[in-house]
């Protein structure tokens, strides 16, 4: 068993090192999780707040004197060959010493791109908590990552992780997924809500106001359910999902085919369950967030017998079926998707070679020309999720480029931003990599010949 494993490695004093980047609410609590493991260690935390930093490891119950802050490639590898924690105001730092796996909790698309492909060409298995970079170049830094022989990977706990987690078992079985998603919490004015509405949970938390507000105003849910697609293959049924309310035991009624009663044109897609209802009253009892959720069927008679019986508490059962997982917990988790690439070589979740749908930034207000940009969960701008192929066609701008550029027009509230509205920062290490992906990918997919 895996912690049979990690124990047989902690009695050798042979612990898997992992620098954890980003020492935020999430970093934080990876750091904490991976202080009450066997067999892991985490050697390393690189962040710009050095007392923050600092804070990680002393309430972990390492001693201030034994801490080392570094900036330095060759002095911190030395650190790290006595054992030493080391403190680094450079991300970049632990691509270029001896650990094992990078764990990228910035939350910064820019930030998460440049750390995540230094970490991968650097030759460490590298753990994504950061979703808002993967959609912009997951293809790139998991194809990069196969090349060099490491891991590239969404994180456990993270709901992208555990809903890949989720189908994994089911297309193990050989089960037929028709819709794969999470709950959430959109009220029917949730898309013009700003950071200002969650200052205050933020300085409780310990966390970014701006953060939280992309959890409220949807685009958090856009971008991890564009993740789960790059990864899987599963599809928008329409531009931003349907996100239809629905409680646990109606997952299967509502995420079925339109001529069956249900909302959706097509199988195979990705989805979310409102607990809001149209009226805008929100029903908690059997609430599908926080958790994440599957439907599937089988074409089988015998399996769908089956299946009918083990699911005869839910009235009319068949021929879809809901599996629900009522939680994801968060950065707890994460460190099994460390021990996963770091001892089996394996990933949660990555995404293909190629986008399959990109989360496209929609006017949050009536933006006036000049204004700038200020990113997801901001006031500027919201995501919806878009299938990639028609975000292209219609030059249609990623999530990912709208912070710190300027609008080149007016463009009234609800409309999708086009890349030719705005002044694009072409400097950014985002927009180069990005664009290295973008010109990769408009070569014509090699098919296989036959034999």
């Amino acid at each position: 068993m895996t912690f049979q494993k990690l124990l047989q490695r902690e009695k050798e004093n042979r612990p898997f090192r992992v620098a954890v980047v980003g020492a935020g609410m999430m970093g934080l609590g990876v750091i904490n999780q991976m202080f009450r493991m066997s067999g892991v260690r985490v050697s390393l935390v690189a962040d710009q707040r050095v007392e923050k930093a600092r804070q990680a490891f002393i309430s972990n119950g390492i001693q201030p004197q034994d801490i080392r802050v570094l900036n330095h490639a060759g002095a911190a590898q030395d650190a790290l060959a006595k054992g030493q924690p080391i403190i680094t105001e450079d991300g970049e730092l632990p691509a270029q010493v001896e650990v094992d796996a990078v764990v990228e909790a910035t939350g910064s698309p820019e930030a998460g791109a440049r750390i995540a492909y230094a970490s991968i060409l650097g030759k460490k298995h590298t753990i994504m908590l950061n979703v808002e970079a993967d959609v912009m170049v997951g293809p790139i830094l998991a194809s990069t990552a196969r090349s060099v022989g490491v891991v590239y990977t969404l994180a456990s706990g993270d709901q992208p992780g555990s809903i890949c987690e989720l189908y994994d078992w089911a297309k193990t079985l050989g089960l037929e997924v028709v819709a794969a998603g999470r709950g959430t919490q959109l009220a029917p004015a949730g898309r013009y809500v700003t950071p200002d509405a969650f200052a205050e949970t933020a300085k409780r938390l310990g966390g970014n106001a701006q953060m939280l507000c992309s959890f409220h105003d949807g685009t958090k849910s856009q971008v991890e359910m564009a993740a789960v697609s790059n990864a899987l293959g599963l599809v928008p049924d329409k531009r931003g999902m349907h996100e239809p309310f629905a409680c646990v035991e109606d997952l299967p009624a509502v995420f079925r085919l339109q001529e069956m009663g249900g909302v959706l044109s097509r199988m195979g897609v990705i989805e979310l369950a409102n607990s809001f209802r149209p009226d805008g009253v929100e029903v908690k009892h059997g609430m599908v967030n926080p958790g994440v959720f599957l439907v599937v069927t089988s074409d089988h008679p015998g399996i769908q017998s089956l299946l009918k019986h083990l699911f005869r508490r839910i009235e009319k059962a068949g021929p879809f079926y809901g599996l629900f997982r009522p939680y994801h917990l968060t950065a707890v988790e994460t460190p099994y998707s460390v021990v996963k690439a770091c001892l089996y070589g394996e990933t949660t979740g990555s995404a293909r070679d190629r986008l399959v749908t990109e989360v496209i930034a929609v006017a949050k207000k009536n933006l006036k020309a000049g204004e700038m940009l200020d990113g997801g969960g901001g006031y500027t701008v919201y995501g919806l999720v878009e299938r990639a192929e028609i975000a292209r066609n219609e030059g249609l701008l990623p999530l990912g480029f709208a912070h710190g550029i300027p609008v080149l027009r007016d463009i009234p509230r609800d409309t999708p931003l086009r890349q030719e509205d705005v002044g694009a920062d072409t400097r950014s290490f985002l927009y180069r990599l990005r664009k290295l992906q973008d010109t990769i990918q408009s070569k014509p997919e090699k098919k296989e010949k036959n034999k």
